[in-house]
C-alpha cells in the first residue's frame, strides 16, 4: 500500500476506512433487496444480472459479487464503482467523513503537488480563454467551421471548445496578466520559445480541444488549423500533469455511458460528432495507435472494445501493429479480459463524416457489425496479400498464420484457423501447425532457443509448485487476519515458509507483521492483497469470497483447533511438497557425502510429516 498511498500515513488511511460505513456507502449505489445473516444482497452494479449475487458483510466490512468476483473494502468499491486511483477514492471518503488528509511530508512531494495544483489552474484559465475567444468577433471562422462540421452550439461547450486567435503571445499575455509565473507557463505545454529565448503561443489560428483527464480535469490541448498549413493537428507535449499514453480523449464523458462498451476512434470530431449523435460510449486514442497503457485505461470501465481505425493501407498497418501488442498483453497471465473486436466504417469513411451523412442509427447497426480481431486480422492478411488483383496464398499463409499465433485461446485460434483453412484449401490441422510454429519462431529468441528442444527441469518445476496458491493457506491468513487473539495465543505460529512463494508469501508476510503489531481486520488483509495476483487472479478478489463465505465460529476452543489444523494441513503440503523434491533429487545422486546429507533431510522431513498428520488426527477428533 505504501507505493501507491501518496506519503498518507496509514493511521490515517485506516481511520478514513473505518469512519466509511460500507453498508451506508454502498447503498448509495445500489439497493438492498435480500438480508442473510450478517450480508446484505444486491443487484450487482459492475455487471449485469437478475438474481442479486452482489453481497456486502456488515460485521467484516466488505464487499463481494459472486457473480462478477470482484471483492474488497469500502475503498476499492469507491475505486472501482467511480473508476478512481487509490488517492482519489481515498480523497473522496475523507471528505464525505469530513477528516483532513496531511500534505505529503517530504518537501519534494509536496512542491511537485504544488506545481501540478498551478498548472491545472492555467490549464483551465487558458480553457476560458480560448472559450471566450470562439465567441468573440476573432472566433468567427472557427465558429463558421463548426456549423459547416454540424457541431451544435451545446456540444461544443460541453466539450469546451474554443479558438486560439492567430497572434504570437495572446495567450501568453492574458495568463501573465491573470499572475501566472514564467516557471509555471513554461511547463504547461502551451507555449514555445521564440529565436529570441521568449516565450510565445504554441497554437495560433486554430480551432481548440481541451483534453480531460478521466475525473474532468483539463490536462492538455489540441488544436486544428483552419487554413490550409500543416500540420493540420498539434497537440500539447507531455507534462507532469499529462501523459499521452494514459489519457483517452472524452472518456470523462464516456465513463457516464450506460453502454457496456466502449468504442476507440482515431479523432476528436469523431468522438464529438458521436456524442452529438446519441453514440455516448466513443472516446479516441488521440491520433495514435492504441497502446497498452490506455487498453489497461479502457479496460477499467468496459468489457468489449471495439476499435476503429483508418481504411487506406496505413490505418491498416498501423491496426495490425497495435493489435499484436494488444493481445500479447491480453495473453499474460496478468492480462486484461477485454474482448477485442474492429469496426468498418463503409466507403472508407470516418465516423464523423458517416454519422453526418447516415445519422446515428445507421452508425449503430456499423458498430453492431464490428468482426471479432481474429476475423478481422484475416481479412486485413487477404487484403495484404492481394496486389493489383492478384492474390498471393504463400504470403497469405505467412501473415494469416502469424496473427493466428497472437491468440492464446486454443478455441478461437482453431475456429479462425477454420476459416484460413478454407481460403487456402487446407486442413485445419496443418493451418494449426504453422500457427504453432510462427509462435514458436516468435518465442525462441526469447527463450535463448527453439521451444520445442526444451527439456523439463525438476527444479523448475517444485519451483512452480511452489508458487501456486492453495486454497487452505487462504483460509487460515482469513482466519489469522479476522481473529488476532487466537493468533496470539497459537502453541505454533505460522512462519513465512508456511506458504507458497510469491505474492501469497509476500502477503503472508505482511499480515504476519501487522498481527504481531496488534494490528488485523478483513480491510488490512483486502488492503495489503491489493494489486498482487494469485494463481493469475486478482488475491484481492479472493480474499473477499473468502471473507464473505466464512461464517464465525462463536466457541473460542472449537476456533483455535480449527486454526491450528488448517496451519498443520498448510505444512503438510510443503512438506510433502519437499519431500518428493529430496526423493528426486536422491534418486539421481552417486553415492556420497551428498547424497547421505540429502537422505538425512529426507528422514527429518518425512519424521515430522508424521507428526503432522498425528496432530491434524487429533484436531479432527
Amino acid at each position: 500500500m505504501a507505493s501507491y498511498s501518496g506519503g498518507i500515513p496509514e493511521n490515517i488511511i485506516e481511520e478514513v476506512i473505518a469512519r466509511n460505513d460500507i453498508v451506508s456507502v454502498v447503498s448509495q449505489y445500489v439497493r438492498f433487496t435480500k438480508t442473510s445473516g450478517q450480508n446484505q444482497f444486491a443487484l450487482c452494479p459492475f455487471h449485469s444480472e437478475d438474481t442479486p449475487s452482489f453481497s456486502v458483510s456488515v460485521n467484516k466490512q466488505i464487499f463481494y459479487c459472486f457473480g462478477c468476483h470482484k471483492g474488497g473494502n469500502v475503498l476499492h468499491f469507491i475505486m472501482e464503482i467511480e473508476k478512481l486511483s487509490f488517492i482519489e477514492a481515498l480523497k473522496l471518503l475523507a471528505q464525505r467523513a469530513q477528516i483532513s488528509l496531511p500534505e505529503p511530508k517530504d518537501d519534494a512531494l509536496r512542491k511537485a503537488s504544488a506545481l501540478r495544483d498551478e498548472l491545472r489552474e492555467a490549464l483551465l484559465e487558458a480553457a476560458r480563454y480560448f472559450y471566450t475567444s470562439l465567441h468573440s468577433p476573432k472566433g468567427r471562422a472557427a465558429a463558421e467551421y463548426l456549423v459547416k462540421r454540424k457541431i451544435d452550439p451545446k456540444t461544443a461547450a460541453k466539450f469546451g471548445l474554443g479558438y486560439a486567435p492567430d497572434i504570437w503571445e495572446g495567450l501568453y499575455g492574458h495568463l501573465r496578466q491573470k499572475g501566472f509565473r514564467d516557471e509555471i507557463l513554461e511547463n504547461c505545454g502551451l507555449f514555445t520559445k521564440s529565436k529570441k529565448g521568449g516565450l510565445i503561443d504554441l497554437f495560433r489560428g486554430r480551432l481548440m480541444f481541451p483534453i480531460f483527464d478521466p475525473m474532468g480535469k483539463i490536462v492538455a490541448f489540441g488544436g486544428r488549423i483552419l487554413s490550409d498549413q500543416l500540420p493540420k493537428y498539434i497537440n500539447s507535449p507531455e507534462t507532469d500533469v499529462y501523459s499521452k499514453q494514459r489519457i483517452l480523449y472524452g472518456l470523462n464523458f464516456a465513463k457516464a455511458s450506460k453502454e457496456k462498451s466502449l468504442i476507440i476512434v482515431e479523432g476528436y470530431m469523431d468522438v464529438i460528432s458521436m456524442h452529438q449523435a446519441g453514440v455516448t460510449n466513443a472516446v479516441a486514442s488521440l491520433g495514435t495507435a492504441l497502446t497498452d497503457r490506455q487498453l489497461t485505461l479502457a479496460s477499467r470501465y468496459a468489457e468489449d472494445i471495439i476499435l476503429f481505425f483508418d481504411s487506406d493501407s496505413a490505418g491498416q498497418n498501423a491496426a495490425v501493429r497495435s493489435l499484436e501488442t494488444l493481445m500479447t498483453r491480453m495473453n499474460r497471465p496478468s492480462g486484461s479480459n477485454t474482448r477485442l473486436s474492429v469496426g468498418r466504417v463503409p466507403d472508407g469513411k470516418d465516423p464523423d463524416q458517416y454519422i453526418r451523412e447516415h445519422g446515428a442509427s445507421a452508425f449503430r447497426s456499423v458498430v453492431s457489425e464490428a468482426l471479432p480481431v481474429l476475423d478481422y486480422l484475416i481479412e486485413a492478411a487477404r487484403f495484404q496479400s492481394t496486389e493489383n488483383g492478384r492474390f498471393d496464398p504463400r504470403l497469405f499463409q505467412t501473415l494469416s498464420c502469424k496473427y493466428l499465433s497472437w491468440e492464446s485461446n486454443a478455441v478461437l485460434r482453431e475456429r479462425a484457423a477454420g476459416q484460413v483453412a478454407e481460403i487456402l484449401k487446407v486442413s485445419v490441422a496443418s493451418v494449426l501447425a504453422e500457427a504453432k510454429r510462427a509462435e514458436q519462431d516468435d518465442r525462441a529468441p526469447l527463450l535463448g532457443g527453439p521451444v520445442r528442444n526444451a527439456k523439463p527441469n525438476q527444479n523448475k518445476m517444485n519451483e512452480d509448485k511452489s508458487l501456486q496458491a492453495t486454497y487452505q493457506e487462504m483460509v487460515l491468513l482469513c482466519f489469522l487476519c479476522e481473529n488476532p487473539e487466537i493468533f496470539a495465543e497459537m502453541p505454533d505460529k505460522p512462519i513465512a515458509t508456511d506458504f507458497s512463494a510469491g505474492s501469497m508469501r509476500e502477503i503472508a508476510v505482511e499480515m504476519l507483521r501487522m498481527l504481531n503489531r496488534g494490528v488485523s481486520g478483513p480491510a488490512k488483509l483486502l488492503e495489503i492483497a491489493d494489486g498482487k495476483e494469485l494463481n493469475g487472479k486478482p488475491a484481492r478478489d479472493l480474499f473477499s469470497e473468502i471473507l464473505i463465505r466464512t461464517t464465525d465460529v462463536r466457541d473460542k476452543d472449537k476456533l483455535s483447533r480449527l486454526v491450528l489444523d488448517y496451519l498443520y494441513r498448510v505444512r503438510e503440503q510443503v512438506y510433502s511438497n519437499r519431500k518428493e523434491y529430496l526423493a528426486v533429487q536422491i534418486d539421481g545422486m552417486p553415492i556420497g557425502p551428498d547424497r547421505d546429507a540429502s537422505v538425512h533431510d529426507f528422514r527429518e522431513v518425512n519424521d515430522y510429516l508424521k507428526y503432522l498428520r498425528a496432530r491434524i488426527r487429533e484436531l479432527s477428533e
